[in-house]
């Protein structure tokens, strides 16, 4: 809140011109993705809504564009938000991107169950909790999430490293 009152914004901000682009890359993605999607004769086939999806997209890009374009408004391409100069903050957000790319790498190997307690025990001990609550934290929620996704789910989450030991 005070934050917003004195005009800081607490997210990245990209000028009109960058996302319109980004939103055109995007569509014209989404289009050339779709066109391989098999026909379906005499039905509109499982393209129809990615294409439209698409199409969209590059409409509103394209109108972004246009839009910044006429306003003749000059600004920064990019400008980042006020907590990224908090070392705290950033160190947070560095650690849990840098913690889901190696989970996502390496959860076949290491498993669900190991990748979801250090990812939230990290995160605990940086947001400063006492190490002890830290890592019962990391270990009970990551054990209800298997359990909601094995039990309840019925959705088989990577052992890896605990395989032989699974229930």
């Amino acid at each position: 809140p005070a934050e917003r009152a004195s005009g800081a914004s607490p997210m990245w901000r990209f000028h009109d011109g960058v996302l319109g682009g980004l939103a055109i890359a995007a569509g014209a993605a989404v289009l050339t993705v779709a066109r391989g999607f098999p026909e379906m004769p005499g039905e509109p086939g499982p393209a129809l809504f990615p294409a439209l999806a698409g199409i969209g997209l590059l409409v509103c890009g394209a109108l972004l564009v246009v839009t910044h374009w006429r306003s003749g408004v000059s600004e920064d391409w990019m400008q980042a938000p006020d907590w990224l100069r908090r070392p705290r903050a950033a160190s947070a957000v560095a650690f849990i991107v840098a913690a889901l790319a190696f989970c996502s790498g390496s959860m076949e190997i290491v498993g669900f169950l190991p990748c979801a307690v250090v990812l939230v025990t990290g995160l605990l001990a940086l947001l400063k909790v006492r190490w002890p609550v830290a890592v019962a934290v990391g270990v009970v929620s990551a054990l209800m999430v298997h359990t909601i996704f094995y039990a309840g789910l019925r959705v088989a989450l990577p052992g890896g490293l605990l395989e032989r030991f699974a229930w």
